[in-house]
């Protein structure tokens, strides 16, 4: 039973509806009748899925080959002599890298939301002995494909907005970079030449892994829409697109907060190389306040920090030999803070079906009290349409630095 009392709202609103299409077209009326449930996923910095259930009752689902598995039916494209027969297998909706595309919302709207355009990627076929045998059909977003290898390659002095974009090309994507982030790195780049004369590189990592290193240098998110890959810093939601109240739309709300293992700050300890001399720098938020403050100590004096600005994570050690060290070592004090003060209040939510509610986005809460009501970043979100309805499930935090 949820937390809150179910939505007094007129039944028509909430019966569901979807469109559902393979290659640009509409999945046929044969599928669509033995459809069990569809499921979406999106999160931060990882790919989206989709999965799809229908019912298989005789194995109907199964009696056409599907292209992309790795192995071929027999006796198809059987060599005779000189002479190969034609291939026959032909392609079916199944086929491994099908373009996948899906809408939802309300019976009750013109037009539904589009959520989600990625490729099949996976099958599983389910075959117990006293239920109804399914046959699930997984898709993902495009971002999956730069997972595909891992490589190991320098990029010379280029800066990491343009590694990125080259990421983005040899995948087939297009590349949009935020502005903030492509002058940062062009900067960060220039130092890197002239003081380390070496630049990024990829060490046996997947094209994946080597993004999410580029995203976390600047503190920045990437996600993919369509056959577009974003990364940006700030081209983000700053105003609620989605409002839910207790009573109404929110089904259950779920925060947590704890002040054990609380901190109020990052500390890293620098030290000059070229000199016996390190310092202490600390950037911390004061909660009652909402303020930020900077301290920079001797190194000698980092013991005493508790008594000046309360709990820090401490970083020791991090030598500085050129600009490029001091420029990344700031981006590297801001992204630990922002996680660490972002991450305080977190909540676990259901609420009514709303394809606005997607990762990244700024959903408003209202009617639980002045400490948890207000705005807060969805992290991660799960759709799922089946015979009991529409509902979305996710997880979120209370942005204070954003």
């Amino acid at each position: 039973m949820g937390l809150f009392p179910a939505p007094a709202l007129p039944s028509t609103k909430f019966v569901p509806a979807y469109e559902l299409a393979i290659n640009g077209t509409d999945v046929p009326t044969s599928l669509k009748s033995s459809l069990m449930s569809i499921s979406f996923e999106s999160g931060i910095n990882t790919a989206d899925r989709v999965e799809v259930v229908v019912a298989n009752p005789g194995l109907e689902w199964l009696q056409s080959h599907i292209n992309g598995l790795g192995f071929l039916p027999f006796p198809t494209n059987v060599r005779i002599g000189p002479i190969q027969t034609p291939n026959f297998t032909g392609t079916g909706p199944f086929d491994m890298g099908n373009t996948l595309s899906l809408s939802i919302g309300y019976a009750d709207q013109t037009m539904l939301t589009s959520v989600f355009e990625g490729d099949i990627t996976g099958l599983e076929a389910n075959l117990p002995s006293d239920e109804m045998p399914t046959l699930t059909i997984v898709a993902h977003n495009r971002l999956y494909r730069l997972a595909q290898g891992s490589y190991g390659r320098g990029f010379g002095p280029l800066p990491d907005a343009l590694i990125a974009a080259i990421l983005s090309a040899e995948n087939l994507l297009l590349p949009m970079i935020d502005p903030a982030v492509a002058t940062a790195s062009t900067a960060i780049a220039v130092v890197n030449v002239i003081f380390n004369g070496t630049g990024r590189k990829q060490k046996a990592q997947t094209d994946l892994e080597l993004l999410r290193e580029i995203a976390r240098a600047y503190d920045a998110d990437f996600w993919v829409e369509g056959s577009t890959l974003y990364l940006s810093r700030f081209l983000k939601e700053y105003t609620p697109s989605v409002t839910l109240t207790c009573g109404e739309s929110l089904l259950e709300f779920s925060p947590k907060i704890s002040t054990v293992g609380n901190v109020f700050g990052v500390g890293v300890k620098f030290t000059l190389r070229e000199i016996p001399l390190s310092f202490m720098v600390t950037v911390s938020w004061n909660l009652d306040t909402q303020s930020l403050a900077i301290n920079v100590i001797p190194g000698a004096s980092a013991a005493y920090l508790k008594s000046l600005v309360g709990p820090i994570v401490s970083v020791i050690n991090r030598p500085i030999s050129s600009p490029a060290d001091i420029i990344n070592s700031a981006l590297f004090i801001t992204r630990k803070l922002r996680d660490m003060i972002n991450n305080r209040l977190t909540a676990k939510v259901a609420a009514v079906g709303d394809p606005a509610l997607v990762a990244n986005s700024l959903v408003q809460f209202n009617g639980i009290g002045p400490d948890f009501s207000g705005n807060y970043r969805i992290m991660n979100a799960h759709h799922l349409i089946d015979a009991n309805g529409y509902r979305t499930n996710f997880k979120c935090r209370k942005e204070i630095l954003p």
